[in-house]
């Protein structure tokens, strides 16, 4: 066995053990092929150049440490490419501390050995170059970061480039760098330094083509995982420096899925709840399981209350009917079932989707009887579409036809037997198929329709016909999501030849000016009209026969006519445009306020030109006029100095408030702004008769938009009650609602007729007094006088016995 036989095996031993270790690292797992890259390390650190042999004479290959440290290289790579970045970070770290860990373990060893043998043994296996071992590990973390940020950028960035080149670049430079740097920093100055460093970069040089095409083949033909070179690739799109931000990232990663996670079980149970299909599942024995709101609905039960209740218990009245036979044979069968029935117990129409599982039955079911009863006037339907006299069609939302009457066949050169053509667009001429698919189709979709004047193409003649056409989307009523795209159109080549004929007649420049709504005017040098519009001609209440030629100071008073023709020869002179109000006074018509603007145009031929646009502002002016004078009405009214006034905005804050209202309720008027009419004491006055009147006051005010004259009762800072006659009326400032406050201050009236309230009182009491004296002595007369009439009688009465008895004698 020669040497380089030996050279080849230590190279397939190495190679293999690490392509079986990862190609198993599913089953093993990667910690096997850690502690082996591990190893290798540190034999490469330790025991590399135990072996070596020249070339060149003057020139030391050791190819243990090659082969060894290249190694090591491809299967961080390796498992950077296929497992990750954490993995790949994991692996640094773990062969730098299990570099540490067994070269303190070797120094160890050796400490021991020179203590037993009380002497140094320079040769000893287990002597560690430490200068060689901190600048060698410094030197790997270094290599292991630029490998991973150089073949990531060469993956990433370069997209031409091959990937055998990317990953023998990647390799190659990494080997190249660590042979410079190690040379640099152990032998720079020394004589070895050139030997050692052409060797070094011989040998790498070697160990890079080798690994590189090693790594190509495996990833490339042997991993089950990667398809192609080019999906491979595709799939390597991380950033640059992952390497560094792996940690945050992944932290970031791990929060964001929880939540995504937990977001979309709240999405599928809010779905599950709102879904327009009714939503059912049953457990193995017959029971349900969950219940969604529209099968509540649909079945006329809440939800809650099926929860564990056995279907056939609940609903008996569906034994024997299709759907239970359905629900049956899914569960028998594990298949999924489909079934459009009519169900009497509910006497609707009802769609069925059942999905079995081991676990029981998932249940979709909708209410299709709108869906059925349409049906059946479809034929009758379809009638009419076929005698309109109109382009009628059907197109599914991708803008294929599916249906075309027999008038729209007609009139695009299609016979009954004809197939319909693939889109849509080949009903159009083949420039504007793209207007229809980038344009009016998206329009449709926002719009939900879509009208306009286009151009249709006979399939026979190749003559294009110009239509006037509706395009709409037909939306199910129950969802409202679309169906089809519906098409209605109509052939208007009559019409366009008549427009066609109305526009020839016309003059363009007539057709521009009529369509706008200011006034406008074209004057030539002498200032006589040339070109009104119909906007003008109203304006004046003129026709174009009164007007054209002609200044139009012949019409205007003649202390107006200087002003009114010597702006115009202004701007004709100058060429500065000239915005000004002017006052006209028309054919004795009332005075007009007019905005005009003129602008001077000069033609190809010097000749000049006024153009001037008018604007009739007198009823804005007098508007201003008049809203001016309202304000110093309102400005008077509200200023005076007997009548209390306050403006409240709508969150009832006072924002304005006169000197009479302030000396009304005994506060400064700058400390009343800003308050509210409860915080300054004109409401909620504790009595509940006040209360009373408050709440009747705001609920006029809501009702009519004014409140008059509620009285209400008011303490005074010094304690004194305060009577005021109140009174509510709505307000417009700033295009807002605002409520005026009126008081007014009646404390001496209420105190005047309290007074007289008292005096008549008083009056009824002494009335009542005399009045019974009165009665008594009445009283006492009658008694008196009953005495003495009875007295009276009682000597009539003897009188007459003393008669009779002297008649007697």
């Amino acid at each position: 066995m020669n040497l380089y036989t030996t050279i080849l095996l230590e190279f397939l031993l190495v190679a293999s053990s690490i392509l079986i270790l990862f190609k198993f690292r599913v089953k093993l797992g990667l910690a096997p092929l850690y502690i082996l890259l591990g190893s290798l390390q540190y034999l490469q650190a330790n025991l590399g150049s135990a072996f070596s042999f020249n070339f060149f004479a003057d020139y030391v290959i050791y190819p243990g440490s090659i082969i060894l440290f290249s190694a090591v290289l491809f299967a961080v790579l390796l498992i950077y490419i296929k497992e990750g970045v954490a993995s790949a970070r994991a692996l640094i770290i773990g062969i730098v501390i299990s570099n540490i860990i067994m070269t303190l373990m070797f120094e160890i060893t050796y400490l021991q050995e020179i203590i037993k043998n009380a002497s140094i043994n320079s040769y000893s296996l287990f002597r560690v170059d430490l200068k060689y071992f901190i600048g060698g590990t410094t030197i790997l973390i270094l290599d292991f970061l630029l490998l991973f940020i150089l073949y990531q950028y060469l993956v990433s960035r370069i997209k031409k480039l091959h990937y055998f080149a990317i990953l023998f670049i990647t390799l190659f430079s990494i080997l190249i760098f660590d042979a410079i740097a190690f040379n640099v920093a152990l032998f720079s100055g020394t004589p070895l330094f050139k030997s050692s460093l052409v060797s070094h970069l011989v040998g790498k040089s070697l160990g890079a083509l080798v690994f590189s095409i090693l790594l190509y083949f495996y990833v490339t033909y042997f991993d089950n995982e990667t398809k192609s070179t080019a999906s491979f690739i595709a799939n390597q799109n991380r950033d640059i420096f992952s390497i560094f931000k792996y940690r945050k990232r992944y932290i970031n990663l791990k929060a964001e899925k929880a939540e995504v996670e937990k977001k979309l079980v709240s999405q599928i149970e809010s779905a599950l709840k709102n879904i327009s299909d009714g939503f059912v599942s049953l457990d193995t024995n017959w029971c349900y399981t969950y219940v969604n709101i529209k099968a509540g609905e649909i079945l006329g039960r809440s939800p809650e209350s099926l929860i564990g209740k056995h279907i056939w218990t609940e609903f008996p009245e569906g034994v024997g009917l299709p759907f239970y036979n359905l629900y049956y044979k899914a569960v028998e069968t594990q298949q999924t079932q489909y079934l459009q029935e009519y169900y009497p117990p509910f006497r609707m129409w009802l769609e069925n989707r059942i999905y079995p599982s081991p676990e029981g039955l998932t249940i979709y079911f909708t209410d299709i009887t709108e869906k059925k009863e349409a049906e059946s006037n479809n034929q009758m339907l379809l009638s009419l579409i076929e005698t309109s006299d109109d382009f009628v069609g059907l197109a599914s939302l991708e803008g294929v036809p599916i249906y075309l009457n027999s008038n729209g066949r007609s009139l695009v050169g299609l016979a009954e037997k004809d197939a319909l053509p693939a889109s849509i667009t080949e009903f159009f001429p083949e420039n504007y198929h793209d207007i229809i698919i980038n344009e009016h189709i998206p329009s449709i979709y926002k719009e939900r329709k879509w009208n306009g004047e286009v151009e249709f193409k006979n399939f026979k003649t190749g003559k294009l016909i110009p239509i006037e056409m509706s395009g709409f989307l037909i939306r199910d009523k129950i969802s409202n999501e679309p169906m089809v795209l519906g098409i209605v159109a109509t052939n208007i080549t009559e019409r366009k030849k008549i427009e066609g004929q109305i526009i020839e007649s016309e003059k363009n420049l007539d057709t521009i000016i009529n369509n706008i709504g200011d006034p406008l005017f074209v004057k030539d040098e002498e200032s006589r009209l040339i070109l009104v519009n119909d906007a003008f001609c109203a304006i004046f209440n003129l026709t174009r026969s009164d007007i054209i030629g002609k200044t139009l100071a012949e019409n205007v008073h003649p202390d107006e006519q200087e002003s009114f023709l010597k702006i115009d020869k202004q701007v004709l002179t100058t060429g500065v445009e000239n915005v000004n109000e002017e006052t006209l006074t028309l054919n004795g018509t009332d005075k007009r306020i007019i905005s005009t603007k003129k602008t001077r145009f000069i033609d190809d031929y010097g000749h000049k030109f006024l153009i001037g646009v008018i604007r009739d502002i007198t009823d804005r002016k007098n508007a201003e006029i008049e809203l001016k004078q309202s304000e110093e009405k309102f400005s008077k009214a509200f200023e005076s100095n007997v009548i209390g006034k306050a403006i409240l905005n709508k969150e009832k804050t006072i924002i304005e408030v006169n000197d009479a209202l302030a000396n009304i309720v005994g506060f400064k008027r700058e400390n009343m702004l800003g308050k509210t009419a409860v915080e300054i004491g004109l409401f909620n006055f504790d009595d509940p008769k006040n209360l009373e009147n408050e709440a009747l006051l705001w609920s006029e005010f809501s009702e009519k938009g004014y409140a008059s004259n509620i009285e209400l009762k008011y303490l005074l800072n010094n304690g004194k009650e305060l009577f005021i006659l109140i009174s509510l009326q709505a307000l417009q400032l700033y295009n807002e609602d605002h409520v005026m406050i009126t008081v007014v201050d009646i404390t001496e009236k209420k105190n005047a007729e309290a007074e007289l309230e008292k005096y008549r009182n008083n009056l009824e009491e002494l009335v009542k007094i005399r009045t019974e004296e009165v009665n008594f002595k009445n009283a006492e007369l009658q008694r008196m006088n009953k005495l003495f009439v009875g007295r009276e009688l009682k000597m009539k009465e003897l009188k007459n016995i003393i008669k009779e008895l002297q008649s007697r004698k």
